[in-house]
């Protein structure tokens, strides 16, 4: 846009960066919180960071099952879909 002022486009740059973060924040906390302890993201304050709980998580979630759905693993239900 041709004439613009560097105000408005500081402004309009704002706007964006401003909702990428809303939408990024959530993705990024709920990565975090999978590789934390369940005792760990129920006790305030909230870690930000990522845990040391990754592996063991992945892999129970990914081969070990899940009780509610019949012991089947999520590597199993994604390979029957």
């Amino acid at each position: 846009m041709i004439g613009q002022s560097p105000l408005r486009t500081f402004i309009a740059h704002a706007v964006l960066i401003l909702g990428i973060l809303i939408v990024a924040f959530p993705i990024y906390y709920t990565f975090v919180a999978s590789t934390h302890t369940l005792q760990t993201i129920l006790r305030p304050p909230l870690p930000l960071l990522p845990g040391g709980q990754l592996w063991n998580n992945y892999s129970e979630a990914l081969f070990g099952g899940i009780g509610r759905i019949g012991g089947v693993s999520v590597g199993q239900l994604l390979l029957n879909t």
